[in-house]
């Protein structure tokens, strides 16, 4: 097999270090670009002259990424992080002319997309989540119902989203949900890649047990409509489990106040953000994980505490719901339906069989689905339109 040599480019980080690291060690490596600050990556593996760090944009926009009153402001930030991430990009494609792939996250490839291809480059636009478009009516929809409020992606963003889709080589999706919404949009270079597991952060713990008397619900993410955490609140709220706890580590997002009322009961723990240590402890603490989004490209807290040996219960618009189907490590429900949710989590509590099931199920299957694999599929994907 041709050895292909790679430029990562990355709004953030999200999992594109765990894929740089892997290309690295086998010499595939040419760049990583990528929003996040090098003093936090210094100690990751991979030396500074593969990485362009641009983390100062994040930087400034942590203190006000979830503030209304700052919402334009960061909107803007978040552009001009695009931009410059797209220009230093457009530098690595310049400097590394024996550069087979750009693999570039979703909202950050406008000009280095074109480029690549103009340098007779594959351009690959990688994106976690659905198209651009039927993302922002999925969203719009849930807004008007749930809090009679409208919801609109950024004219621009959309724009510039769906020209990177049409300049793309291949569209690399995560998960069969993704590929649906863009053949809903007419696009055929479209290639399914499933996101890989934690296994060296998550893993189950043999020295903690899952009590026997309380039964204990993990929620992770943004506390958001998106994520769709108004589903499960209510879900659990019917739960007629006389010892239950819903978990929920993340941070409040612009529905804060909507959040606010609807989280106050007394077995409702919010933690905000914890350290991912943290979180594979909770996890192996908690009977199951449940992740209701109404659009979610992979969601990689189900691989997360999949590895942990927590079963879980995911909307159908998840795409990690493909790993929960094909290997049986939890269920799937339709988005927007506490009713089926409380009726996994009644199934759970009560058949204890079923729970140790789904429990190693999901341990096996994690730990056969590595960052190592990914990359070795990905290069197949390339090669097969070479």
């Amino acid at each position: 097999m041709r050895d292909l040599k790679y430029i990562l480019s990355c709004s953030a980080k999200f999992h594109y270090f765990e894929i740089a690291k892997i290309l690295h060690n086998k010499n595939k490596l040419k760049n990583i670009v990528l929003g996040y600050p090098w003093f936090k990556l210094k100690n990751s593996g991979i030396p500074k002259k593969f990485v362009s760090s641009k983390g100062l944009i994040r930087m400034l926009r942590h203190p006000i990424i979830n503030s209304h009153k700052f919402k334009k402001i960061d909107d803007n930030l978040n552009m001009i992080n695009s931009k410059i991430i797209d220009n230093a990009t457009c530098e690595q494609i310049d400097k590394n002319h024996d550069a087979d792939v750009l693999l570039s996250f979703a909202g950050v490839g406008l000009k280095s997309g074109k480029k690549a291809i103009k340098n007779n480059k594959i351009y690959i636009c990688d994106t976690s989540s659905a198209h651009i478009i039927e993302q922002n009516n999925l969203l719009a929809d849930e807004y008007s119902e749930v809090i009679k409020k409208k919801f609109q992606i950024n004219p621009k963003v959309i724009e510039s989203k769906t020209e990177e889709y049409k300049s793309a080589s291949i569209i690399l999706v995560p998960s069969n949900f993704v590929k649906k919404s863009f053949e809903k949009y007419n696009f055929k270079n479209i290639k399914v890649l499933n996101l890989s597991s934690y296994i060296d952060n998550f893993y189950p713990q043999k020295n903690i047990k899952r009590s026997d008397e309380f039964f204990d619900i993990l929620f992770i993410g943004q506390l958001s409509l998106q994520k769709g955490l108004h589903y499960l609140i209510d879900a659990f709220k019917k739960f007629k489990h006389p010892k239950k706890r819903l978990h929920i580590v993340g941070h409040h997002s612009l529905d804060k106040e909507f959040f606010k009322k609807i989280i106050v009961h007394e077995n409702i723990i919010h933690y905000g953000h914890l350290e991912q240590v943290e979180i594979n402890i909770l996890a192996n603490k908690c009977h199951v994980n449940v992740l209701p989004s109404i659009q979610d490209g992979w969601g990689l807290v189900v691989s997360q505490s999949s590895a942990s040996g927590c079963p879980n219960i995911v909307s159908e618009n998840v795409g990690a719901s493909d790993f929960v189907k094909k290997y049986n490590t939890g269920f799937s429900v339709p988005i927007r339906d506490s009713k089926a949710i409380l009726e996994k989590l009644e199934l759970l509590c009560d058949d204890k069989s079923i729970w140790t099931e789904l429990s190693s199920n999901s341990i096996i299957h994690s730990a056969k689905s590595t960052w190592e694999d990914y990359t070795e599929k990905l290069d197949k994907i390339i090669l097969e339109i070479i």
